[in-house]
């Protein structure tokens, strides 16, 4: 969206004066309406402000609402004075307002300087409470004025964010006229109905829609304050602005509610029997067509377009909700369904098959997803022949790509296949940024490719949809991998296909698909863009795809523990912090879900923070290198070439660190950029499984003693608590006195616990209603009761293992939990599952691997591989052990799992469950099946063992025969040469 709306903002602001945008040409620009006395003595007393100004620091707030009254003011600034007036224009993105103008002057002083746009600034909060940090420093290096240009929406946000920098200024208010606004407000509703019509995007409009939006709500609110009754079609005009507006902000039933109080005026001024057609038009090669209009300038759109475009905008509200509720999905879309058709239908009987172009597309995306396959091959069909005509490359490729879904439902995959490759072809002629269509049309391609027996092609293709990313449409992305995934099981290829299946359940998670994702590492939630290609174009965005602190961290208590971690790195006197406590409580989904995208939205003053979070300790060095790189370059600083700064843009002569003394210099050169950076060690317990030894581990103790001197950087450590004893060894180093040589004292350790059964229960709740996932309340007092019955507290890795097979299994009622639990029954199969993943000719192996890494009495032994399959080999397995594939994919498995921990050591890694529970479940719930299925293992051995026996005798009885008869044949042999020789 970033870019949008700073082109939006190119289209009416020039770097040194602020111009009104132009509009559509179909509309004719009043005359330009003066500012009333009141703005010309604000105007006056601004000018004299500044004038006076000049040579000191100056604070002056100019309270305007509308871009193009300021674009006015400002040009009759410029002619009251003289001084150089600078101009600074934010971007959404700015999280520094004193970092801007530093920037801004530094190489070029100026008289006076104004700043535009804070009210389009993202984080605005954040900016403005960064502001009065360093309010000091506005006055200590600017000498000159500083105007900030405020809209009343920002003024309050002033007060209450920076009152002690808003304290020091002083407030001119400049006035639009009652008639200008509503002149105003009719040019801006107008502009946005006539470019819905006109562009060749389903313009929701970042480009040119976001500012227009931004006046019109603005001009609402100030005709109301001023008790200005809007005329009805003024008023429905309006409400299908905020309907625009609402969707943009992901308010879908706000976006409802506008759209349909629009549409009721828009039914009632035109003869709505007129509309009323029960089959669309069918436009196809053979009908004849009027000349093609889009070229011809928009016609300022009357009410049955408006009514036309509004219903396509509700359609697409629903396919939204579709999207987001998917226990709902169907209702949703028949709705969707419902107006798309209606709104094809105004333009068809107006004769505009242009517009039937446009608009028909989402109609097919919604048939598909109802997988009405008959009325889909019609509209793809259909919309074939108006693309061609007025479409572009992409809805052409839409349309191929529709006829290649019904071909696939009908298993008619030669011609599927054809119809994929036109899809890529036409969509290899549109402009960058579609790579989600040419991931579907990849997918349905590897579709055919499968069911034609050419399995290495599909493999293929689905890895380089894959590869194409979930960011844009995370539903058609985790139908790609579920496509892979039962491709890699057709192939016996279980690792891949398990590997694939985690990265679902992630997605799943990330998206708030899923309630629960098992064993695996809790992401960060991340909101899908709006359903706006359906938006043809890449010009035209919606909202993008943001990380930000994932649900199950603040509905646990945890989100609690994220704000004091982000406090106290904060706080000048913490350098360092070590997060510790047992295994499974969650110390990983911790920093990824939660500290890391918190990080990433916070600042200190005019620091900005940068997370670096490593997991891999096998090179350190290169990895953590790697990672600081890939961090900085996000803030424009590049490496590779001789190190010079252009602006923001800073350059270094290598690619990657190869030292410590490199990462240093990096993150020392990062202090005076404003950026703090945070050094997280995740799992750092695997440090040393890699430095085993005191004087490995001294390298990087020392390295972590020289970051802690530098002022800006923070180190985050993250281990088990039974690994703290080892961190003594950092104490001997003189470079930890600024932690007074003592790591581990209360100021640095971070004690992570279990959840108490209320935040069990409150997360539970949230997390199922955000999903979808519903649970009676009774069912969920029950199985909180459960899970923290034996300790009083609920362990986050029992929670979502059970979860997880809740969602599996769909119980979600108290009386299915009682005929199919308690927990650990759900427990179990949860583990069966994953034995499953291992597949069937590796589930024998499975479960017995699973039985070795426990002992009689409940507990968890640690073994190595070579242990394992001696032990495979001593219960009458030396066939299944001896296949070293096998055994190896069952031990990644069940690490990926969660289910087992890997532990790096020498001379040998050992593996070991991961948690105590399981063991004891293990012995209870599995030692008779384990010992029914050697029992069955030696029987079949014994069996096998008899009939090699009897191939044996039989084998010796025809040998025995044999030699008799040779030796038969060789004594008549013998006495034949000697009669002859007689």
């Amino acid at each position: 969206m970033s870019e949008e709306l700073e082109d939006s903002k190119k289209l009416q602001v020039d770097k040194l004066d602020i111009s009104t945008p132009s509009p559509p040409s179909s509309l004719s620009s009043p005359s330009p309406i003066l500012p009333h006395s009141s703005n010309e003595e604000g105007l006056e007393e601004l000018a004299w402000s500044l004038e006076a100004s000049v040579g000191e620091f100056k604070l002056i707030l100019a309270r305007c609402n509308y871009l193009r009254l300021r674009s006015r003011l400002v040009k009759g600034l410029r002619q009251l004075t003289d001084i150089d007036v600078r101009i600074v224009n934010l971007k959404r993105t700015d999280k520094s307002l004193y970092g801007m103008i530093a920037e801004e002057v530094k190489d070029n002083p100026t008289d006076a300087l104004m700043v535009f746009y804070l009210e389009t600034v993202d984080n605005l909060k954040q900016m403005l409470s960064a502001t009065n940090q360093v309010r000091e420093e506005f006055r200590k290096r600017f000498h000159f004025p500083v105007v900030l240009w405020v809209t009343d929406d920002v003024l309050p946000q002033l007060v209450r964010s920076a009152s002690d920098f808003e304290s020091w200024a002083t407030t001119t208010e400049f006035a639009i006229a009652t008639d200008e606004l509503t002149a105003t407000l009719k040019e801006d509703t107008d502009a946005l109905f006539a470019t819905a019509l006109a562009a060749d995007a389903y313009c929701l409009g970042w480009q040119m829609g976001y500012l227009r939006r931004r006046e019109v709500i603005t001009a609402l609110q100030d005709l109301q304050g001023r008790g200005y009754e809007l005329e009805p079609v003024l008023k429905a005009s309006v409400e299908f602005v905020l309907g625009q507006d609402a969707y943009l902000t992901n308010q879908i039933e706000q976006a409802l509610k506008y759209y349909h109080q629009s549409l009721s005026y828009w039914q009632s001024s035109i003869d709505t029997n007129q509309l009323s057609i029960k089959k669309p038009k069918i436009y196809s090669s053979n009908t004849p067509l009027s000349p093609p209009i889009l070229s011809a300038p928009p016609l300022l759109p009357n009410s049955k377009f408006r009514m036309g475009v509004i219903l396509f905008y509700i359609g697409l509200c629903y396919f939204q909700q579709a999207q987001r509720y998917r226990l709902k999905s169907v209702i949703f879309l028949q709705k969707a369904k419902k107006y798309f058709q209606q709104s094809i239908n105004i333009f068809v009987r107006a004769n505009r098959p242009n517009l039937v172009a446009k608009f028909i597309n989402p109609l097919g995306e919604v048939l598909q997803r109802l997988e009405d396959w008959s009325e889909l091959k019609k509209i793809a069909q259909q919309s074939l022949d108006l693309q061609h005509l007025y479409g572009n490359p992409l809805r052409v490729a839409q349309a191929y790509g529709f006829l290649a879904e019904v071909a696939s439902s009908q298993n008619q995959f030669a011609r599927t296949k054809q119809y994929a490759y036109q899809a890529l072809h036409n969509i290899a002629k549109a402009p960058s940024g579609q790579l989600q269509h040419r991931a579907l049309y990849l997918l349905l391609l590897a579709i055919a490719e499968r069911y034609l027996d050419q399995k290495p092609r599909a493999v293929k293709h689905l890895q380089m949809a894959r590869d194409i990313g979930s960011l844009d449409n995370p539903h058609q992305y985790i139908r790609i991998l579920q496509a892979l995934r039962e491709v890699y099981w057709e192939q016996y290829r279980y690792l891949e296909a398990f590997l694939v299946k985690l990265e679902q359940r992630s997605i799943e998670q990330q998206y708030g698909f899923r309630a629960f994702i098992g064993a695996g590492i809790i992401q960060p939630q991340r909101q899908a863009k709006l359903i706006v290609e359906t938006l043809h174009t890449s010009s035209i965005q919606a909202a993008s795809v943001l990380e930000t602190v994932a649900p199950e961290m603040s509905a646990s208590g945890r989100g609690k523990d994220v704000e004091r971690l982000v406090e106290k790195i904060a706080r000048p006197d913490c350098k360092m912090i070590v997060i510790h406590g047992y295994s499974g409580v969650g110390k990983s989904s911790l920093v990824q879900a939660g500290l890391v995208p918190a990080l990433k939205h916070s600042s200190i003053g005019l620091q900005e923070i940068v997370p670096v979070k490593v997991r891999t300790y096998t090179n350190w060095i290169y990895e953590l290198g790697k990672l600081l790189v890939q961090a900085l370059n996000t803030k424009g600083i590049q490496f590779g070439i001789e190190e010079k700064m252009v602006k923001n843009n800073y350059q270094f002569p290598f690619l990657i660190p190869e030292s410590p003394e490199q990462i240093l210099d990096l993150l020392r050169q990062s202090e005076w950029r404003n950026l703090r950076i945070v050094l997280i060690f995740d799992q750092f317990e695997e440090f040393f499984f890699v430095y085993d030894s005191a004087t490995k581990r001294k390298q990087f103790f020392e390295f972590m003693g020289d970051c802690l001197n530098i002022l800006s950087v923070k180190v985050i450590l993250s281990l088990r608590e039974d690994y703290l004893h080892y961190l003594l060894e950092c104490n001997r180093l003189p470079s930890m006195n600024i932690i007074n040589n003592d790591i581990l004292s209360k100021n640095i350790l971070y004690k992570l616990d279990n959840f108490a059964s209320s935040d069990a229960k409150s997360l539970i709740e949230r997390l199922t209603k955000h999903s979808n996932f519903h649970l009676e309340a009774s069912f969920i007092e029950q199985l909180v009761q459960d899970l923290s019955a034996k300790y009083g507290e609920v362990r986050p890795i029992e929670l979502q293992v059970v979860g997880a097979q809740l969602q599996t299994e769909n119980i979600t009622t108290l009386i299915e939990y009682e005929n199919r639990g308690p927990k650990q029954e759900l427990v179990k199969r949860y583990m069966q599952e994953v034995v499953e993943d291992c597949g069937d000719i590796n589930r024998q192996v499975a479960e017995l691997i699973l039985y070795l890494l426990t002992d009689e009495k409940g507990t968890r032994p640690l073994k190595t591989r070579s242990e394992l399959e001696t032990d495979l080999r001593a219960l009458s397995l030396e066939e299944l052990s001896k296949e070293t594939n096998q055994l190896d994919l069952v031990l990644r498995i069940f690490v990926e799992a969660g289910i087992v921990v890997l532990i790096p050591e020498s001379p040998a890694d050992r593996y070991q469950l991961v948690h105590d529970y399981l063991a004891a479940f293990i012995q209870k719930q599995q030692k008779p099946k384990i010992n029914e299925l050697i029992a069955e293992l030696k029987k079949e051995r014994s069996q096998r063992k008899l009939s090699e026996d009897k191939l044996n005798r039989i084998y010796r009885k025809v040998l025995f025969s044999t030699l008799i008869a040779l030796g038969i044949f060789t004594l008549l042999a013998v006495a034949a040469i000697g009669f002859a020789w007689e």
